[in-house]
Order: structure tokens, then sequence, then C-alpha cells
């Protein structure tokens, strides 16, 4: 294995450093359809490895996709040189002792063992369950389907060893519908470790329901509102402010959560956590990027902040433990800190309930301008489009309304936690609905 004489060189030209190398695959197969054809497929393979070397407490990082033998050497000289004329910082470590554990490992064997066509054949199989849903429905413009298979291996100078491989399975769709003149279009997405379990129907039956129901909207008057944010639509603020909730973001005084640990900083039905462990989670695994183990962690319990997602250094420089969420999104970075399984708990509530009894309720369908939200600052003002729901029934489309505030307003003012946990990829939620949230229209 090319691996090995990476591992070979680096104990031999770093017999006086600390050391450690991660090596990545990922191997992926990606398909698109157009008019229920195969529009592009391609089959890819990334591989590389990233050294980082210590040098009293300077740090040197580099990395290759070669494993020719000049190249690794090459590689392994720049990242000790690099440590040999950085800055020490005392925080800066690796880990030391790999803590035992269960194995947490998901790996659809099964589906891996399918032909490509079998495989591929379901992006014309979700845009087809697009295009039978409702006969408003007049164009797919992109039906995707992904298969990733990535392995990793984590060594370093202190003897750990990590070996993990994992399937990773994911499907998007957008719908054009169309009525009269207007025409309004709308997307989907999923992603579960299995094949078995990407639901390839609800994720067309969501895209439709979506594109028809925004068809002929318009501007409401500026009001105060009640707001529902179905679970795609949490999940897209929760990802939008995930940073604020790392212990990076405290040290670089980028947080709104500084100074609020212990406090109430949403209503008390809700519970916010980070699961490194959740059964068939889309980021669950049995170690983090460095080495530790992963775990639960909860970050807000009953409407009250508990503390911040830690990797090695963030520990080290907080005088805390890691909590398992150093990230690596491949080789060519350095571990940094992030979320894994990042979701509200499944709440008590009946949304349909409320619904039906509900006189006006804003449902949330799509939000523009989510890059510009600050998660700082936790401020934030979004263009929105949805639909307005009197006693069950919709009764009328919304466009062109803009939704401003705080993030913490949205979590204080929240009243319902839905029974209807969602997760979208590694991210999850049940509906919020949430109490005086001010829509500006016309």
């Amino acid at each position: 294995m090319s691996l090995e004489k990476v591992i070979d060189i680096a104990k031999k030209e770093l017999k006086d450093y600390g050391w450690e190398i991660f090596y990545l695959k990922n191997k992926k197969l990606k398909s698109q359809s157009n008019d229920l054809k195969l529009d592009k497929v391609s089959v890819s393979e990334d591989a590389g490895f990233s050294v980082r070397v210590l040098f009293g407490k300077s740090q040197g990082f580099a990395y290759s996709t070669s494993f020719e033998e000049k190249d690794i050497a090459d590689c392994i000289k720049a990242a000790k040189e690099l440590a040999e004329i950085t800055s020490e910082d005392e925080a800066n470590g690796f880990v030391e002792k790999l803590e035992e554990s269960e194995k947490i490992e998901y790996f659809d064997t099964f589906a891996v063992n399918l032909t490509y066509s079998e495989k591929v054949e379901k992006s014309i199989e979700l845009e087809k369950l697009v295009r039978q849903k409702d006969e408003r429905i007049k164009a797919v413009r992109s039906s995707t389907f992904v298969e990733s298979i990535i392995e990793t291996v984590l060594i370093n100078s202190f003897g750990v060893e990590i070996k993990e491989k994992g399937t990773f399975y994911s499907a998007m769709v957008s719908a054009v519908a169309q009525e009269g003149e207007d025409s309004q279009i709308s997307w989907s997405f999923n992603a579960t470790r299995f094949l078995s379990d990407l639901d390839l129907d609800k994720i067309a039956q969501e895209a439709v329901f979506y594109a028809v129901s925004l068809l002929n909207s318009k501007p409401i008057a500026t009001k105060n509102m009640t707001i529902m944010l179905p679970p795609h639509a949490a999940v897209e603020i929760l990802d939008t402010f995930s940073s604020a909730f790392t212990a990076d973001a405290l040290i670089k005084n980028k947080t709104l959560f500084k100074d609020k640990i212990n406090k109430k900083v949403a209503n008390e039905k809700l519970t916010l956590v980070d699961n490194g462990r959740l059964p068939k989670g889309f980021s669950s695994s049995t170690y983090d990027g460095e080495g530790n183990l992963k775990g639960k962690t909860v970050l807000i319990e009953n409407g009250i902040f508990k503390g911040f997602l830690h990797n090695n250094y963030t520990a080290k420089k907080t005088g805390l433990k890691s909590t398992g969420n150093a990230v690596r999104s491949d080789f060519r970075t350095l571990p940094s800190v992030g979320i894994t399984n990042f979701y509200i708990e499944n709440g008590k509530d009946d949304i349909k309930a409320f619904l039906d009894d509900a006189d006006e309720v804003f449902y949330i369908i799509d939000l523009m301008g989510l890059h510009t939200a600050d998660p700082i600052s936790g401020d934030f003002s979004l263009g929105a489009s949805g639909i307005i729901y009197h006693k069950g029934e919709i009764v009328k489309s919304v466009r062109g309304v803009t939704i401003a505030g705080n993030i913490l307003d949205i979590l204080n003012n929240i009243v319902l936690v839905g029974n209807d946990l969602r997760f979208y990829g590694n991210l999850g939620s049940p509906s919020l609905i949430v109490e005086n949230i001010t829509v500006a229209g016309e």
C-alpha cells in the first residue's frame, strides 16, 4: 500500500519530531439525468495524504497527492522545515493515547457491490417521480445522485493508528412548476449512509409541493406574524449559525454566545445537540479527525446554553476537554472545530393539530440571503417565500417579503417544537413555530 511507504519515510526522517499522517481516499460515482435520460455520469477517485510535524510546540503542515518516493520525501521535508520556522503555540499537540470504544462504522456493502447501471439509474428514477407528482410540473432542472466511498487512516508518532471507512449517498432535484403565466422552481435534497435509506419519493414529493405551492404568489402587507419553520428551513438557519457554537469562534471572539454559559438563550422546549455517534448519522464514526472519541455534546438544554464544541487545540486553549469535534474536510486541510450530526431534538408538539386550529401562520418554504447573516452578532435579514395557513388550509402564496432580526429572537420566540424531526445529511430539526416575527412586505 502506498501509505505504508509514507509511514516508513516519516519514521526515518522525523525521528526527533512529533508527527501525524492523515490519509484519505474518496471514490465518487455521480449521475445526472435530463429528460429521463442519463446526461452526465462520472467516476472519480481523489486520494492523498498530509503530514503534521511538531518541533517543540511549533507546527508544520504539508500535503501531497503523489505517492512517489521523491514526492513523499519532499512533502515531509516541507512540513519539517515549516515546523522549524513557525511560531510556537502551547496548544499544539497530538492525541497521545487511543481511547478504546465500540467501533461505529457505516458501510453499505450491498450497495457498493451493485453495478454502476443499477446506481446511476437513481437520478432518472428521481426525475420520473417528480414528473409524476403533479401535472403542473413542466420541467426538472436537475436530478442528481452521488455515491461516495471514503477511507481514512490516521497514524502518529505516539502509536495512535485509526482506520475507518464509510459510504455516503445523496440525491438532489429541482422542479419547475407552471400555471398560467407564472412559473416557480424549488428543490429538495437528502443524504444517508445506506442507499436503502435514501427515500427518493420523499425528496420528489417535497420538491413538488414547494414548487406548486409558490405558484401565483404575491407580497403581503408588513405585519407581525407567527411563522412556521419546517425542518428544511430550520436546518438552513442552524447551518448558517453553526460556527457560533464552536470554541474556535469563542477564542476569536466571533460568537454571540460568549459569556452566555448557563444562561437562557432559547425557549425551554428547545434542546440542541451535536452527536458524533448518532445511529446511522451522516457524520457518525468512532473517532474525530485527530483521534479523539466522538460523543454527544449538549449545546442548549431546555433553553439554557451549556457550552461549545472543541477539538484538541481549543480544549488546551481553554483548559477544557475535547468534545471529539475535530473535523477534516479532506487531506488538504488541518483539523478544525466543526459540527458532526447537529440537530434540535424531537419535541412533543403536534404541528398539524396546531395548523388546523391557527388563524394565520406563515409557513416558510424558501429563505434567501442566508450567506449575509452574521454568526458573530446573530443578526440576519432574509428574503422569504412560502404559504399562509388558516385553519389547516392554504389560503395564500407569498413571495417578495423579508424577515429580519436576531437568531436569539427566533430561539426565544419559539412556542412549539414539533415531533417530526428530520435530517438533511448531518443537520436535523423538527418543525418550529415562532411567534412575533416581523414580516416586511408591501
